[in-house]
């Protein structure tokens, strides 16, 4: 997959200024948002219309071209949006309107949450990426840094327990600053888990974290099959058809029934496996077949 995937999730886009003209939809039952035109959004609007039963009508729009309001009547259509900026527009309307989001890490939704219906995470569930590095790895413990703690569900709990893995923490503020924090992690666990934090894991962080895991012999697991790339052992993650299969499902269950409810956020369903079996080899990894690997990941699920 192309090295920049992901590359611009992270970036602080500016707010995009709404259309000034109201225009209604009538004849499309799904209006889809997109905040900018790049292969990745249109791989997973491809994907998305065809799952959806032919017979619902699309639209496709940019996020800059998107009106302030909508007439009436047009309530009752479905909005997808895809990233940050596009989330901020639908938000910035009626905020009645049924919307999905993709393209959003936790990070973000958290900022968003105020603007958005439900949103399709980009983030795997913390029970899958512990599995995910127990199975490949086979190791007894695993760190992750955060700014804060995260208090571990019951799966998470599960998960650990018949895994017999032990999930350590580290923080990260102005006083402790990641690469100390990173080697302490490196010294007391056997792989470091890189969890979506644009905080912690950005262009400027991201060469010293992995060069630093590589020295200390320690594979790094992460979210981005970029990272995987540069020198990461193994990623977890959604690729674009995965998240359009994902909105497909959510869409046709919205049209089949249009008063079911749905959580704020949920997880990705779907999930792409990428290996660096360059590095795997450097540090004298044996990696699982993918097909045994998703199985065994399969069979943890809640």
């Amino acid at each position: 997959m192309n090295t920049h995937w992901y590359k611009g999730l992270f970036c602080a886009l500016p707010l995009l200024l709404p259309g000034l003209a109201t225009t209604a939809f009538a004849a499309d039952q799904v209006i889809i948002v997109k905040s900018s035109d790049n292969s990745y959004f249109n791989h997973s609007i491809e994907t998305l219309i065809n799952h959806v039963d032919e017979a619902v009508r699309f639209k496709t729009l940019m996020a800059k071209d998107l009106p302030q309001s909508f007439e009436n009547g047009d309530n009752n259509r479905i909005f997808v949006t895809l990233g940050a900026p596009a989330a901020e527009a639908v938000g910035r309307m009626d905020s009645g309107l049924d919307s999905f989001g993709a393209y959003l890490t936790y990070e973000q939704f958290d900022r968003l949450q105020h603007r958005n219906r439900s949103v399709v995470l980009l983030d795997q569930p913390l029970h899958r990426y512990l599995a995910f590095c127990k199975l490949i790895l086979g190791i007894e413990s695993v760190g992750i840094i955060d700014e804060r703690e995260i208090e571990l569900n019951r799966p998470e709990t599960e998960v650990l327990n018949k895994l017999d893995l032990v999930l350590n923490q580290y923080r990260i503020d102005p006083l402790n600053k990641l690469l100390p924090v990173l080697r302490n992690l490196l010294r007391q666990n056997d792989a470091l888990l890189m969890l979506p934090r644009q905080s912690i894991y950005n262009r400027d962080s991201l060469k010293g974290v992995l060069l630093t895991s590589y020295r200390n012999r320690k594979p790094a697991i992460s979210y981005s099959p970029a990272h995987v790339k540069s020198g990461a052992l193994a990623s977890i993650y959604s690729s674009p058809t995965d998240i359009g299969r994902h909105l497909a499902q959510l869409i046709n269950r919205k049209l089949k029934n249009p008063a079911s409810r749905v959580p704020a956020y949920q997880y990705a369903r779907f999930y792409t496996i990428a290996t660096n079996r360059r590095v795997a080899r450097a540090l004298g990894i044996d990696l699982p077949a993918e097909g045994e690997l998703r199985s065994a990941i399969d069979g943890l699920e809640p």
